[in-house]
């Protein structure tokens, strides 16, 4: 019984040795990344490829907009329904058929 407690014992010791290596690690990035200079991020109208390219769904939706301001939103209602829905639908159907 001893020896399966001295087990015991020498298993949680070291996995507290290892926990506080890890502590340390992460502090030690911490103190480092506090000590690097932030990054500029560059103004929205810089980062506007950025963002078309990583939301399309946004871009889509402010074309929307813009279009229902400069067409009306009763002709854009039958553009975005000709030719963004049945554009969103062959894609999924091709991605569907291609799994």
């Amino acid at each position: 019984m001893t020896s399966r407690l001295a087990a015991l014992a020498a298993a949680e010791s070291d996995v507290r040795e290892r926990m506080a290596l890890s502590r340390a690690h992460l502090v030690a990035a911490q103190e480092a990344a506090r000590l690097r200079p932030a990054a500029i991020r560059p103004s929205l109208p810089m980062r506007a490829r950025e963002l078309v390219s990583v939301a399309p769904n946004v871009t889509l939706l402010a074309a929307v907009l813009v279009g229902s301001l400069v067409i009306g939103p009763r002709r854009i209602a039958g553009v975005v329904v000709r030719n963004g829905l049945l554009a969103w639908i062959a894609k999924t159907v091709r991605r569907i058929a291609g799994n």
